[in-house]
C-alpha cells in the first residue's frame, strides 16, 4: 500500500515558486472579499440602526412644535460666548443662505421681543410623514433585517414583499420635500435658533435630508453584496441580492418621480394628501376657453394642442402644462393648470371621429346618500347628473387613451362603492 502512495506520489506534478505565490495571493484575496462580505452586512445593519435613531430625534425635537405655538427664546449670554466660539463652524445654514452667520447676528436676534416661527400647520407640512417613517422603520424594516443579515433569501424577501410599502411612504416623504424646503428657507433664523436652544448637532434641512438618502443607501449595499459575492463564487446569493436590488430600483425609481411632480408650479393641491400615485404620462390637451353650452365648454377658436402631463392619484387627477428642462432632460418643468376630485369625475371616451381622444367631465353636486340627524333623507336627494367638460385629453394612441379610460373609471368605481357602502352603515344605526 505504501508503494502505490509513493508511485502516486512521484507521479503528481510538482508546483513550482511562482505557482504557490499565485495561491497564496489568491487566497489572501478570497478572504479580503469574505471580510468585506461580513463588513458589508454588518455596516448595513448598523446603519438601520442609526437611521431610526435620528428619525426618532427628528421627531423628539421637532414633532412637539406641531401642537404648540412655536416662539423661539432669546440666546442667553453663555449660549452667545459658545456661538463667538464657533465663529463660522455654525451648521445651521443651507447652501443657499449667508455663510457669514456671526455672533452679531445672533446678538440681534436675541435682543427684544422672542422669534415668532412657523406655525403649527406649516411644521406639519415641513415634517410631511417622518414620524410614519419612523414607525415603520422601527417596528418592521429593523426588527426584519436583523434576521436577513443572517439569511440571503430573508433579505431577497424583505426588499420585495416591503417593496410596495417603501414606495408609497417615501413616495409621500418625497413629493412634499419642496414645500418643506421652502418653509425651513422662510424660517431659518428661527430654526437656527431653535437648533442651538435645543443642542442640536445638525441643521433641520440635514436632518430631513435623510429619508431621501435611504433607499441610495440601501441600493449601494445591494449592489456592492451582490458583486461580492459573484466575485466569491457565491452565485445563488448574488442572484438573490439582485432579486432585493430590483425591488428598491423600483421603489427609488418611484419616489424620484414623485420628487419631480413635488416640484409643480403654482398647484393649490396638498399632492402629499392626494392618495397614492396610479398613473401618468405624456398627452395633448387645448385649452378649453369660451362659453358653457349644453354642459359642454367649447374653444372660441383653433388652437394648436399643448404637451402636457396627466396623472391620476386616488383621490385627484391633475393636469399640467410642461417646459423643456435643460438640467433635466428626461425631467421637464411642470406648470399647474388644472384638476379635478376624482369622486366628480365622469368620462367620455367617444369624441367625434378622433379615436385617440376623451374627455373628463365634473359632475356638480354629487350626493351619497348619507342620512344625517337634521337632514334629508336619502330618498329624498335627486341624482344630479350636470356636467361641464373640464379637460379634453388627446393620446399619442386608441390603445392608450383606452388604458387611461379604464384606470381613470376603475378608481372612480372603487371610491362610489366605497361611499354607497358607508352610506349604508349610516342607514343602518338605529
Amino acid at each position: 500500500m505504501a508503494e502505490i502512495v509513493d508511485q502516486l506520489s512521484a507521479g503528481l506534478k510538482i508546483e513550482s515558486d511562482e505557482e504557490m505565490e499565485e495561491k497564496e495571493e489568491d487566497s489572501f484575496a478570497r478572504e479580503m472579499q469574505v471580510t468585506k462580505l461580513s463588513q458589508l452586512l454588518s455596516e448595513l445593519l448598523e446603519t438601520e440602526r442609526k437611521y431610526v435613531q435620528d428619525l426618532e430625534q427628528v421627531c423628539e425635537s421637532y414633532l412637539p412644535l406641531s401642537a404648540e405655538h412655536c416662539t423661539c427664546s432669546s440666546l442667553d449670554r453663555k449660549t452667545l460666548k459658545k456661538v463667538r466660539r464657533r465663529g463660522l463652524h455654525v451648521q445651521s445654514l443651507p447652501d443657499s443662505a449667508d455663510k457669514n452667520f456671526s455672533a452679531e447676528m445672533f446678538e440681534s436676534m436675541a435682543s427684544g421681543l422672542d422669534m415668532v416661527g412657523p406655525s403649527r400647520i406649516e411644521i406639519r407640512q415641513m415634517l410631511g410623514n417622518i414620524e410614519d417613517i419612523k414607525d415603520y422603520h422601527k417596528r418592521v424594516m429593523l426588527p426584519r433585517m436583523e434576521e436577513a443579515v443572517k439569511d440571503v433569501t430573508l433579505m431577497r424577501a424583505l426588499f420585495q414583499s416591503e417593496h410596495s410599502r417603501l414606495s408609497r411612504k417615501y413616495g409621500r416623504y418625497c413629493i412634499n420635500n419642496t414645500k418643506s424646503s421652502i418653509i425651513i428657507d422662510e424660517n431659518i433664523k428661527y430654526f437656527s435658533l431653535y437648533q442651538f436652544n435645543k443642542g442640536l448637532m445638525l441643521r433641520i434641512d440635514g436632518m430631513l435630508i435623510k429619508p431621501i438618502q435611504r433607499l441610495t443607501r440601501y441600493h449601494m449595499f445591494l449592489s456592492s453584496l451582490s458583486k461580492t459575492c459573484k466575485e466569491l463564487g457565491y452565485t445563488e446569493a448574488s442572484h438573490e441580492y439582485s432579486a432585493a436590488l430590483e425591488s428598491i430600483l423600483s421603489a427609488a425609481n418611484h419616489t424620484n418621480t414623485m420628487m419631480w411632480i413635488g416640484k409643480m408650479e403654482n398647484c393649490p393641491l396638498d399632492l402629499s394628501g392626494q392618495g397614492q400615485l396610479l398613473k401618468h404620462g405624456k398627452v395633448l390637451t387645448k385649452c378649453l376657453a369660451g362659453s358653457l353650452k349644453k354642459g359642454r365648454r367649447w374653444s372660441t377658436r383653433s388652437q394648436k394642442p399643448s404637451p402636457c402631463y396627466l396623472f391620476l392619484f386616488q383621490q385627484t387627477v391633475v393636469l399640467c402644462r410642461t417646459s423643456e428642462n435643460c438640467v433635466e432632460q428626461n425631467s421637464p418643468h411642470l406648470y399647474y393648470l388644472n384638476h379635478i376630485s376624482v369622486n366628480q369625475v365622469r368620462i367620455r371616451d367617444t369624441i367625434a371621429d378622433n379615436l385617440n381622444t376623451f374627455e373628463v367631465h365634473k359632475l356638480e353636486n354629487i350626493k351619497v346618500g348619507i342620512s344625517v340627524m337634521g337632514q334629508s333623507k336619502p330618498s329624498e336627494h335627486k341624482k344630479d347628473t350636470k356636467s361641464g367638460v373640464i379637460m379634453r385629453i388627446e393620446c399619442e394612441s386608441e390603445n392608450v387613451k383606452d388604458d387611461w379610460v379604464r384606470a381613470v373609471n376603475s378608481e372612480v368605481k372603487q371610491l362610489r362603492s366605497m361611499a354607497r357602502s358607508l352610506a349604508s352603515q349610516f342607514t343602518s344605526l338605529p
